[in-house]
């Protein structure tokens, strides 16, 4: 009893030390300089190596995560940042930087695990005080970390090197937090986001599906989730709210991914780069902005969808910009631009498709997302960024980043004016019967005043201004 109430303490400093990572915003200058790869090696061989990974290991985290009870995922993604900074450390071939990659991919993928965790480890009341508990912890370390890593560097005079010495400290501290967190007394069910806690009836159920084998509850799961796409996506709303999320997460993994291999490409003098300073401001100001918006949430729900089509123009111009203008003071602008307009887009998305959902499938529609747009980011990698194929420099490949970023505002333009003439001529049918009703009462009473005078009967002539 004594350990389930230290569940939260132990999450939330598990959660600061495995983001307290000071080396990540040198990746780049540490792999090129201390490593020795080239720009080639780091960009087209090394860096693809996640977007590849990152998916299928997301998917099976997804599926799995509800059945081995979340402390093994939580477990699984804690080894894998430990071993993503053994193999930084001691790495030395191309080939052990691309399973670096693998095994960074399983620890950002089994990030779910944790916050899946957060729903059984406490009541509902208390599931948003925990989530914003997380969200700080979160922020604080990556932003500690990040500045820390300018100071230190700076004027410490501590080396890439010694900073993942200090990062792989961090990550092993997080591991060994994460063994100490208490194993949940149910679970939420594959996929199933419409209960936080069980009631007594409930719980003897569960009892008794713990003699469901493993499989079965997959095959279930599975069939379930065919279900929620159904329930999930049948809302025009949650459609269109939905495309601008995965619109906006697929940008933010792909310049992610590639701002860094920009900055090393624009900057002329290794003593005025300021990558920390940068990351840890980008983070504070967009965790401001969202705060902002969930804050203000009236405001949130009179946004229109058009409005993020503005914004994904704006975050066009973003990733425009350090490409005409090849200035690295000006990147880093534009990156932190780029990342406050991403995660407004983000937050007003999920806000609005959390109140477009009749039923509680809020957590279901959110990973479906990811997928996708993991999805998007796994092709436009291949195609752009890998060596087999088109093997793009970092400037190339912002140029594809503001298409694509275009292209989805003229897909959903024309979208919208499709939309409107359809309506349009929707309701111009029925205007049209109601016309021709009218115009054929008029035409039976002229008949039945024609015929009074006539004898009942019509003149030729009448009848072919009748017709």
């Amino acid at each position: 009893m004594v350990l389930s109430r230290l569940a939260v303490p132990i999450l939330l400093f598990y959660v600061f030390f495995r983001d307290f990572r000071p080396s990540e915003p040198f990746l780049t200058p540490f792999l090129n300089e201390s490593k020795n790869f080239t720009k080639h090696e780091i960009n087209n061989m090394i860096y693809p190596v996640w977007s590849y990974s990152q998916l299928p290991i997301f998917i099976l985290v997804l599926v799995t995560t509800d059945i081995v009870r979340y402390r093994p995922m939580i477990w699984l993604g804690a080894m894998g940042y430990v071993s993503t900074w053994l193999l930084l450390v001691y790495g030395k071939t191309v080939q052990q930087m691309q399973l670096m990659q693998v095994t960074y991919a399983i620890g950002t993928a089994c990030e779910v695990a944790y916050k899946s965790y957060v729903f059984v480890a406490v009541t509902k009341e208390r599931y948003s005080t925990v989530s914003f508990y997380l969200a700080g912890a979160t922020l604080l370390g990556r932003s500690m970390s990040s500045f820390a890593s300018q100071i230190l560097h700076d004027h410490a005079e501590i080396s890439f090197l010694q900073l993942h010495y200090i990062s792989l400290a961090s990550v092993s501290l997080a591991l060994l937090l994460a063994l100490l967190i208490p194993a949940p007394q149910f679970s939420i069910g594959l996929n199933d986001c419409s209960a936080i806690q069980p009631s007594a009836s409930d719980q003897d159920k569960l009892i008794v599906d713990e003699n469901i084998s493993h499989v079965q509850k997959v095959k279930e799961g599975l069939q379930r989730g065919k279900t929620n796409i159904f329930l999930s996506y049948k809302s025009v709303q949650t459609r269109r709210w939905a495309y601008w999320a995965i619109v906006s997460s697929a940008l933010y993994f792909m310049v992610g991914n590639s701002s860094q291999s920009l900055w090393k490409d624009l900057e002329h003098d290794k003593k005025k780069r300021y990558n920390g300073y940068v990351v840890g401001v980008t983070g504070l100001l967009s965790s401001f902005s969202s705060w902002v918006l969930t804050r203000y949430s009236h405001s949130v729900e009179r946004t229109k969808a058009t409005v993020l089509a503005l914004l994904t123009l704006a975050i066009a111009l973003t990733t425009l910009l350090p490409t005409i203008i090849q200035n690295l003071y000006l990147a880093y602008v534009c990156d932190t631009i780029f990342n406050i307009i991403t995660s407004c887009c983000m937050t007003i998305s999920l806000f609005k498709i959390a109140h477009s959902l009749t039923t509680n499938l809020y957590g279901f529609v959110v990973g479906v997302n990811a997928c996708i747009a993991g999805t998007l980011d796994l092709l436009v990698t291949f195609i752009v960024i890998d060596e087999r194929v088109l093997s793009f420099n970092p400037r190339q490949q912002y140029w594809v980043y503001t298409g694509f970023a275009v292209l989805c505002v003229l897909l959903y333009f024309v979208y919208k004016c499709v939309v409107l003439a359809r309506r349009d001529s929707a309701t111009e049918a029925p205007r049209s019967r109601a016309v021709s009703f009218a115009e054929n009462e008029a035409a039976d009473i002229r008949r039945k005043e024609l015929g009074g005078f006539v004898g009942g009967n019509l003149s030729d002539d009448d009848k072919i201004l009748d017709a």
